[in-house]
């Protein structure tokens, strides 16, 4: 199901047209905006440092493995590391949450402020690093009509939360729109309506002008890539968590399969796994 909301209603060639000029683009054959190109020296660091954390050619695979435009099939989701974050260190937890931090490819951020997210949440109303201040907020990206990985990380951050207990009152999700061609507000994006997450009253889709949203993509090391249609629109996936007091704490990074149809899927004692890992570094950051 798709989500025609103001700020959507414009044919495929208009939303281009509008995406352009918005970016001030030029109208290269079959491109559109790349944002944050990804050095190959960072990309391949990261690999080592999944090695270091005990993570398989697998997994490797699913993280690194698609890198490039979409194709014309239909949509994809690249799995690359952000190039804006600070140094990484290797997060240090106790057995058994060592496996699952390794699982879901975590790495600590040494010290850095939040990038301030200022969006429009699914009520309407302004939402972003600074109303979330004082609890634990995860920070993570994906469509708002539900077309890429937000499926399976849809499902993870809901099983989280449900593993949170009473403590989910102490933890806000941050959801930034990826699609710069469904845009507009909604007070039921499929985003949260699909994976079960409008029921969280602590997770929060936001979105705003692509004008506005890019920014935030470069700022969080997202990189948003446009193919030829409206429909070909590919972003890498990551999940930062942030303290208390707004100050990066650590990096995980969601994966997934994805079929020719451009759906995403993964097997279920993955996504639990994968709750399970943001569970324990969530819990070390709860004060």
């Amino acid at each position: 199901m798709t989500d025609h909301t103001p700020g959507d209603e414009l044919s495929e060639d208009a939303r281009r047209a509008a995406f352009r000029e918005e970016l001030r683009l030029t109208p290269e054959s079959g491109g559109g905006r790349i944002v944050g190109r990804i050095p190959k020296r960072i990309l391949w660091g990261a690999v080592a440092a999944m090695a270091v954390l005990g993570i398989g050619g697998q997994f490797v695979e699913h993280y690194f493995g698609n890198i490039g435009l979409p194709s014309s099939t239909g949509p994809t989701t690249t799995f690359t590391s952000p190039t804006t974050i600070p140094s990484f260190t290797t997060t240090t937890v106790a057995s058994p949450a060592a496996a699952d931090a390794a699982f879901i490819g975590l790495k600590g951020i040494a010290s850095a402020q939040a990038p301030v997210i200022n969006l429009t949440d699914q009520t309407g109303h302004p939402y972003g690093t600074g109303p979330a201040t004082g609890k634990v907020t995860l920070v993570t990206f994906f469509n708002k009509n539900c077309n890429d990985i937000c499926p399976v990380l849809g499902r993870e951050l809901k099983d989280f939360l449900d593993r949170l207990g009473p403590q989910a009152s102490r933890v806000n999700v941050i959801i930034v729109n990826t699609d710069p061609f469904s845009y507009g507000l909604s007070a039921s994006p499929q985003a949260l309506v699909a994976t079960g997450l409008a029921a969280y009253p602590q997770v929060h889709f936001v979105t705003g002008p692509v004008a506005t949203l890019n920014p935030i993509w470069n700022a969080y090391g997202v990189e948003v890539k446009v193919g030829a249609t409206a429909a070909q629109v590919a972003h890498n996936s990551v999940i930062y968590f942030v303290t208390t007091t707004s100050q990066l704490a650590a990096i995980a990074v969601p994966f997934a399969q994805v079929n020719a149809q451009g759906r995403f899927s993964l097997r279920p004692d993955y996504i639990t796994r994968f709750a399970e890992g943001l569970r324990y570094e969530t819990i070390s950051l709860i004060q």
